[in-house]
């Protein structure tokens, strides 16, 4: 993420710290120092609730790296690159690289997180409630710090599996729709509409916090919302972008030029009368490119092509006496299938000498394709293959 710092590698997996974490670690800190403990064990001192506090929150962001180390792992045993965990002002984010191949396999990267977290949380409230003191004067800030940790872990465990797309509870619910019904994009649009709802009804508690008196825990929740639901939409941005991706692809091999004349056609551009004279023309404005193909018309019906490099190489005490039919090559009219592949079309354009060719579907003109037309095609089919990669980011809170 931008503006992250690598800590450390583990796994062979790049550790960073987003900068919002520090704004994390001091709200938790002064939450747990001024509130939570202090509720809970009155005894202790000042100094002792903000070490409490302090230490707490530490332990919780560790805790919140074996989560994503969960994910991160689960997805590695199945072949899946991980690009780096982040620990940031919500959480942390594992950055898995590639798609789960199956609804079993998506489900078991999804909830290796929270199981992570749901272990580590009963085995330090286990500990409390087998060694623990009986009266709160016996507790240490060890012991203390042990309580609560555990707790927040059994918490974000919870938490995180509301079924909240992209939260690890909404990947469960789309591994469990996408195994239903067999279709990923279904899943995808179903965890995300349950995902909205769910975190509209956060941003409202939120809210209510706030008339209730609550201010800066109900700003809190409403902000875990808020972000939660502008990931959400991101990820499934970031699918879609994935599908044209993949769509490119299946068309064709891009560096191979296989992908079809369709994709690189617009529409045919306005038509010249062949009897009007250069000098008209010129007055009514031509394209700019010296190769750009302009379609000429005998009472309307098409009957080829001149290149705007012709028509310019008109001297100018002609201008007015020569019409533009008589710059027309006959062979320009040539046509080709929307259905065929570029390489056909380039060769076609080859064979005949021509910078053009008229695309058809059945017996109906859909436009007009140029040599220009099938680089720029190449380049933008270029470019969705290399800015959209396949990056599923699991988002934990």
């Amino acid at each position: 993420m931008r503006g992250s710092v690598k800590l450390f590698t583990i796994f062979g997996i790049p550790v960073e710290i987003n900068p919002t974490w520090l704004i994390a670690v001091a709200i938790i800190t002064w939450s747990l120092a001024t509130a939570a403990y202090p509720s809970f064990f009155s005894f202790w001192s000042t100094t002792q609730y903000w070490i409490a506090g302090l230490l707490t929150t530490l332990l919780l962001f560790t805790s919140v790296l074996a989560h994503e180390l969960g994910h991160s792992l689960v997805a590695l045993s199945q072949g899946l690159k991980v690009r780096s965990i982040t620990l940031l002002l919500f959480g942390g984010v594992s950055r898995i690289q590639g798609d789960a191949s199956r609804p079993r396999n998506e489900f078991l990267i999804a909830f290796a997180g929270p199981a992570v977290s749901l272990v580590i949380g009963i085995t330090l409230v286990g500990w409390w409630v087998m060694f623990g003191p009986v009266y709160e004067r016996d507790v240490t800030l060890f012991k203390g710090v042990i309580f609560f940790t555990g707790w927040m872990n059994i918490m974000v465990a919870g938490f995180n599996m509301l079924p909240g797309y992209p939260m690890d509870g909404g990947r469960v619910l789309r591994s469990a729709v996408w195994s239903l019904t067999g279709d990923t994009a279904r899943a995808t649009r179903v965890a995300f509409l349950v995902g909205r709802g769910v975190f509209f009804l956060l941003i409202g508690w939120g809210v209510w916090l706030v008339i209730s008196g609550d201010v800066f825990g109900g700003i809190w929740i409403g902000m875990i919302g808020w972000f939660l639901m502008s990931s959400g939409r991101s990820e499934v941005d970031g699918e879609h972008a994935n599908r044209a991706r993949q769509s490119a692809k299946e068309a064709g091999s891009v560096e191979g030029l296989d992908f079809t004349v369709g994709m690189a056609t617009r529409p045919m551009p306005p038509m010249l009368e062949g009897s009007w004279s250069v000098e008209q023309v010129m007055h009514q404005g031509l394209p700019w490119s010296p190769l750009a193909s302009v379609p000429v018309a005998k009472q309307g019906e098409l009957v080829g092509f001149v290149v705007r490099q012709d028509i310019d190489s008109v001297l100018l005490e002609r201008q007015g006496e020569t019409s533009i039919g008589e710059l027309l090559n006959p062979d320009s009219l040539r046509v080709i299938s929307k259905d065929e592949s570029v390489r056909e079309a380039l060769g076609s354009m080859d064979r005949h000498r021509v910078n053009q060719l008229v695309v058809m579907e059945s017996d109906y003109v859909v436009g007009i394709v140029t040599r220009e037309d099938i680089v720029r095609a190449l380049l933008e089919l270029r470019a969705t293959v290399e800015r959209f990669d396949p990056t599923d980011t699991g988002t934990s809170v």
